[in-house]
């Protein structure tokens, strides 16, 4: 490595703190060169002053070898100087390896005096630093393998075998115990030398971690600092594996109550069913013995309160993730139809436009009338006047949509938000006496099928408009809610 390889440091000290000077090479040479002719010029200038010699001969033959000199002095010098800036050359470069982060190499300098010394301080800082790295790597890949699943049992055990292996213990062990019992160890030569940290999660002390090294080995500041910063992380990890293990509890309790529920659904879904039966049945002897009326709103309301339980059931059946809808082909319009005839409405016309131009909706039959009961009954129970239902395509989206209207009071914005959540009722207007299930069982039936369900602005539906976009631009309508199913469609064969 020549003088201009060697590593500087100069531009890492700030301007304000460099020395201005020669360099060492240079003041080097200059002393070896001065340490040669001084005493020279100084004998023979004290000669010429005593008249020992003759002064002109003498001044002439006295400059000549000053100058002999101190050209062989320059010589010299640049040589010794070199050789005595080798090994700092290697030095200075051994330490910027070390800053790097580099591998060290150790630096060999023969004998025993001060530059030799330098190399072995060097040499072992360069071991140490490669220690500490490795010691901190371990670390590091011990605390990103940390699982708050595996328990605080094995997380201790995993984390003693890991202090044991970086920082080269005997022995380990972690203890979630007050650390103010426990005393620092004191080295007694020739024994393991005790080394402790207290295991931390904040300012919370949680226990301690203790392990002993060989009596041979050190123990610096700095690796107690690391060791703390160990147990710091070890103590974090407790605390986060004995939350992990109280969210594990409180999940598992609520879903034993989330099964107990469905069970509670499920037996009351059965239960009401049974009665309803015999209703309907004793209904249906009324009506053909001449009590034709009471006996329709009694067939009427028992199928009411049957769908109320079969929306019961769909949920339960929705959150135990059991429902699995049948792709069918289903023609929408005549769907709709017979819904809102199943329903038994007689005093609220229903105003049917079907632009499907023969599309078809995939989707489950059953469910879909279910959607539609939903979706019909609510309109009924918050509409005034008819309802309008559409039925359109997309073409471009492969799509077939339905949109209900029902121009009544409108839905609140404050309800917007919670429209289709379970057991949701409107805070303004009057009272359902729903179970505030239908909108919800609708929409998770619907997404089901690969559609959706969402609720419109509130704008004047446009019966027998192609494009629901078309109505959707119009005026705003002060009242009413307007509904829009999506289904995945196919053309039809009139199509």
């Amino acid at each position: 490595m020549t003088d201009d390889q060697a590593p500087s440091t100069a531009e890492s000290v700030p301007a304000d703190k460099r020395v201005a000077g020669l360099s060492f090479h240079a003041r080097l040479v200059l002393s070896l060169v001065a340490a040669a002719i001084i005493p020279l010029a100084a004998f023979g200038v004290a000669e010429i002053l005593v008249g020992a010699v003759d002064p002109d001969g003498s001044a002439r033959i006295l400059v000549f070898v000053i100058a002999i000199t101190a050209a062989f002095g320059v010589l010299v010098g640049n040589q010794v100087a070199h050789n005595l800036s080798t090994p700092l050359r290697a030095l200075a470069a051994a330490a910027a390896r070390v800053g790097a982060g580099e591998p060290a190499q150790p630096v060999i300098v023969p004998g025993s005096d001060l530059l030799a010394a330098l190399a072995e301080e060097q040499n072992r800082l360069g071991a140490e630093v490669q220690r500490r790295n490795r010691q901190l790597a371990e670390v590091l890949s011990s605390v990103a393998t940390v699982a708050p699943s595996e328990g605080v049992e094995r997380l201790l055990e995993r984390a003693a075998a890991d202090a044991r292996s970086a920082f080269g213990l005997i022995d380990a062990e972690i203890g979630l115990i007050d650390p103010a019992r426990f005393a620092p160890g004191e080295r007694i030569p020739g024994e393991s030398l005790p080394v402790q940290a207290e295991v931390r999660a904040g300012a919370e002390r949680l226990g301690i971690l203790q392990g002993h090294l060989p009596a041979t080995s050190t123990w610096q500041p700095a690796d107690q600092a690391l060791l703390d910063l160990f147990a710091r992380e070890v103590g974090v990890a407790v605390r986060n594996a004995e939350l992990f293990a109280r969210v594990e509890v409180q999940n598992a309790q609520l879903r034993a109550l989330a099964e107990a529920k469905d069970d509670f659904l499920r037996g009351v879904s059965h239960n009401l069913q049974t009665p309803l039966t015999s209703i309907r049945l004793y209904a249906d002897q009324l009506a053909r013995a001449g009590a034709e009326r009471p006996a329709e709103i009694i067939v009427e309301q028992a199928d009411r309160l049957s769908r109320m339980v079969r929306q019961l059931l769909t949920v339960s059946r929705l959150e135990s993730g059991t429902i699995r809808p049948r792709s069918e082909v289903l023609a929408l319009a005549p769907r709709v139809r017979r819904a809102w005839e199943a329903l038994g409405i007689h005093h609220v016309e229903l105003r049917l436009v079907d632009a499907s131009q023969g599309w078809l909706a995939i989707g489950d039959a059953d469910q879909l009338e279910q959607v539609l009961w939903a979706l019909l009954d609510n309109a009924v129970k918050h509409g005034a006047g008819p309802i309008d239902a559409e039925v359109g395509f997309d073409a471009t989206a492969q799509q077939v949509w339905l949109r209900i209207a029902d121009h009544g009071a409108g839905i609140a914005a404050v309800d917007r938000d919670h429209l289709f959540q379970r057991f949701a009722r409107g805070t303004t207007g009057v009272p359902s006496d729903g179970s505030g299930l239908g909108l919800y069982v609708a929409r998770e039936l619907v997404r089901g099928m690969g559609g959706e369900l969402v609720l419109e602005p509130t704008t004047e539906a446009a019966p027998g408009a192609a494009d629901p976009g078309e109505a959707e631009s119009g005026e705003a309508d002060p009242g009413g809610a307007t509904f829009r199913l999506t289904l995945p469609g196919e053309p039809g064969l009139e199509s």
